[in-house]
């Protein structure tokens, strides 16, 4: 993502005082740092808005816009690359603007240090904001897409929630908040989740459902392979009953026979396997350039998924042609 979650908690602050509920989390032993902010980075939720360098221009420059406090890139562990950040004095930083390397890129600065002090222009009221910082690109967005423009402002009214970073436990950590919470606000529920979750949240609502359904056809796709293979190799063992036993009789040995059984299926499973290999390849790799961040389907992965499907071929197949070795040709050659 670009930035930390690990040891993060997300409460809600349902029309709290910001700064009240600050002040008493960070009284804890277990609590090293607490920000606001608007909503939730890489989870999501995101809003964008327009902004200019100068009215001449015909179009708006789209950036997704976070509203922060000045703890918010210490709390999440992204760097400034160029200027400084928000102060504690919220009236002045409204003035101001945060914005990360990409919307350096589509404002057409060359460097970090050619933005700071420039004035870009907030399509929302036509306010003038000046640029005090440049924050390293981080995964503010879904995962899905690339990195996008993003700008970082300052406005009280429009924070909802709390970033509380902290050590220990997270019970220990949630014990705290739930006290903390108590004293600023008796009587109300507290809301606070781990941020981990809640980032993963999203993806566990549109792919989890998607894996779980994917996975069970594949599982119904291998069984039901099994048992055709199952069905046509007992056939064929039983359908050449007599000629395994004269074989056997002529001396052939079990290896030999075994062999003679599941040479048909394993031609057939080759073949299945060369026409499913560039299909698994092409098709996978498709629906994943759809996704900016994605793993690879590459080809150990392949590879491990035949060994299993040859494994499970080899066990269904074997399990009858196997029962050549303790053919009885007596039994099976008595009434010839």
């Amino acid at each position: 993502h670009g930035f930390t979650y690990e040891n993060n908690m997300i409460v809600r602050l349902n029309n709290t005082s910001v700064q009240k509920l600050k002040t008493e989390l960070l009284k804890y032993g277990n609590v090293i740092n607490v920000s606001a902010a608007s909503h939730i980075p890489a989870a999501g939720m995101t809003r964008g808005n327009g902004f200019k360098k100068d009215l001449a221009e015909k179009e708006w420059t789209g950036l997704k816009v976070f509203v922060v406090d000045e703890n918010y890139l210490e709390n999440i562990g992204v760097k400034l690359t160029a200027g400084k950040f928000f102060s504690a004095d919220n009236v002045s930083n409204k003035d101001f603007v945060v914005i990360n390397d990409r919307a350096l890129k589509a404002f057409q600065y060359d460097t970090p240090f050619d933005a700071i002090g420039e004035e870009i222009i907030f399509q929302s009221d036509s306010s003038r904001k000046k640029i005090i910082g440049v924050v390293e690109d981080y995964n503010h967005s879904l995962l899905l897409n690339e990195i996008e423009p993003m700008v970082l402002m300052s406005n009280a009214d429009e924070l909802s929630l709390l970033h509380v970073k902290y050590t220990g436990t997270y019970e220990e950590a949630a014990n705290s908040v739930e006290k903390a919470w108590s004293i600023v606000n008796p009587g109300l529920k507290v809301d606070y989740k781990d941020l981990g979750s809640e980032i993963r949240l999203f993806y566990d609502t549109i792919f989890g459902d998607a894996v779980d359904i994917l996975g069970f056809i594949a599982f119904l796709a291998i069984l039901i392979s099994c048992l055709g293979l199952l069905g046509m190799a007992t056939y064929t063992t039983e359908s050449r009953i007599k000629e395994i036993s004269i074989r056997k009789i002529l001396g052939s040995s079990d290896g030999a026979l075994v062999y003679l059984l599941s040479k048909g299926f394993l031609s057939v499973l080759l073949i299945a396997i060369v026409i499913a290999v560039p299909a698994a390849y092409f098709l996978n790799n498709m629906w994943l350039e759809l996704i900016a961040y994605h793993v690879n389907v590459d080809v150990p992965t392949i590879l491990l998924g035949i060994l299993f499907l040859i494994l499970f071929a080899l066990i269904t197949i074997g399990s009858q042609t196997w029962r050549a070795i303790f053919v009885n040709p007596v039994d099976n050659l008595k009434s010839e």
